[in-house]
């Protein structure tokens, strides 16, 4: 039972009785009344009582009803319309990221698969000067926020004042970038021969193909202002042209705002933008003061006082995408699909209606999920629901080691969707044949996906790292 539920249930104690007092002890005053020992106990003690075990027992009532509608087979909560859909195809050719658990999607991914440890920070604290808990990442250093700070003011031509979170969002997300960019200039096919025709006495040269388009998806730090947007823009172009890919090219960018985080789901289950390369990337950081007061604020900043509490991390994650033609390395990608919980008090109920959901009667061929990734943390139930779906989907796995809780290695806010996509396209490569994902949103609900990688992807990977300890 969670706090407020608590809270609730003393509440309704204290109104019913206040009630029946005030109304029995006003009527027996205009009624000019003087109740024995027995009608005063009745009135004052057992009636509240009785009134009190009915309402509990209504809810009870109804509670049951719920989960037996549950856990039908054939209720349309079970198996919405939208699991009919045919799974999506991402050309996923590349991923990059920095976490604190890793720099690189297979460190993270290695480092994910460990038991997770809180560390209490250097320098940070809070109201009363107690160390707080924290997971930056470790190789950001001093030298690259100045950079990053002397960077925008350059562009902008004035010193202008730069958040700690924004500073480190961005000097996390550039590396990111950089090597995204990399991964698409070995990736661009050959522009070929230039032909040349003599027609009518006249030399005529035909251009080569024109490659696709590069469209730039940004997610910048929640608390960056649409004002640091172009900026952004100008230095990203800038890192394009030192590395000589805007010749050829056409680079067009959008950031998304502050809900980027819970709408990239969405964008992911309709991917299919044409013939253009797609670079995704997000970047977040809850290492600066501000962000710290404001989740004390909330109550749910991991302390010795609330241990099941949140512990606020950073980091950038970004994936490339190649345009429709360049299938032959496709990813499956079953969902995201929405799954709402909210009037499901029970675990196991929970994950059943998120397992029926992502795997409906007609999905009982594909592959079984040899791996769950999630954004469990510290607090309670969170990392138990994530367990208790893995389970529901493959009975056979392994809670401790295949089940990742991205949460406990530090809260990423909007980066977590994108840092999840890139870890299951690097357990996709290490020999993981289908990977599920659950994110969770308490206000937004609940998002539930799996990929499975294409037969040619399987064919080139190695054994997973869990199957070959299994094997060992």
């Amino acid at each position: 039972m969670t706090l407020g539920k608590t809270l609730k249930g003393i509440l309704l104690v204290i109104v019913v009785f206040a009630l029946f007092w005030a109304g029995t002890i006003l009527f027996w005053r205009l009624g000019n009344t003087d109740p024995g020992l027995g009608e005063s106990v009745g009135w004052l003690v057992l009636a509240p009582l009785v009134v009190l075990v009915s309402v509990w027992s209504l809810m009870r009532w109804r509670r049951n009803r719920r989960a037996a509608a549950n856990d039908l087979p054939n209720t349309s909560a079970q198996a919405p319309e939208m699991t009919d859909v045919e799974p999506a195809r991402l050309n996923l050719l590349a991923a990059a990221l920095r976490l604190p658990a890793g720099e690189t999607p297979g460190e993270a991914l290695q480092g994910l698969m460990k038991p997770q440890t809180p560390k209490l920070h250097d320098t940070l604290c809070d109201a009363r000067g107690l160390p707080l808990f924290a997971a930056p990442v470790p190789p950001l250093t001093a030298t690259a926020l100045d950079a990053v700070t002397l960077e925008l003011n350059r562009l902008a031509g004035m010193t202008m004042p730069v958040e700690e979170s924004i500073r480190r969002g961005l000097a996390l997300l550039l590396p990111v970038f950089d090597e995204l960019l990399m991964e698409l200039a070995a990736a661009l096919p050959d522009e070929g021969p230039t032909d040349e025709r003599v027609i009518a006495g006249l030399r005529h040269r035909s251009s080569p193909t024109r490659p696709a388009p590069v469209m730039v998806r940004v997610m910048l730090p929640a608390s960056a202002s649409p004002s640091l947007f172009p900026l952004c823009e100008k230095m990203m172009r800038g890192r394009v042209e030192d590395l000589g890919l805007a010749t050829g090219l056409s680079w067009h960018f959008q950031f998304d705002d502050a809900n980027g985080g819970t709408a990239f789901w969405s964008r992911l289950a309709r991917s299919d933008e044409g013939e253009q390369w797609q670079l995704w990337l997000a970047a977040a950081s809850l290492i600066s003061p501000e962000r710290l007061q404001s989740l004390q604020r909330q109550g749910i900043l991991m302390s010795s006082r609330t241990p099941e509490g949140v512990i606020p991390g950073e980091g950038a994650a970004g994936v490339l995408l190649g345009p429709t033609e360049k299938d032959a390395e496709a990813v499956s990608c079953r969902g995201p699909y929405e799954v709402t919980t909210r009037e499901m008090d029970n675990p196991q109920a929970r994950a059943r209606k998120m397992a029926k959901t992502l795997r409906p009667g007609q999905a009982t061929d594909q592959p079984l999920p040899d791996l769950l990734i999630s954004n469990a943390d510290y607090r309670s139930g969170s990392f138990e629901e994530a367990a208790l779906l893995a389970l529901s989907l493959n009975p056979d796995l392994d809670a401790s080691r295949q089940v990742l809780a991205l949460g406990r290695a530090g809260a990423l806010d909007n980066a977590t969707p994108m840092a999840m996509v890139a870890l299951a396209w690097q357990a996709l490569r290490d020999g993981h044949e289908t990977v599920a994902i659950l994110f969770v949103d308490e206000q937004q609900g609940r998002r539930v996906a799996e990929f499975t990688a294409s037969p040619l992807q399987q064919n080139q990977t190695q054994p997973s790292p869990t199957a070959a300890a299994e094997s060992e």
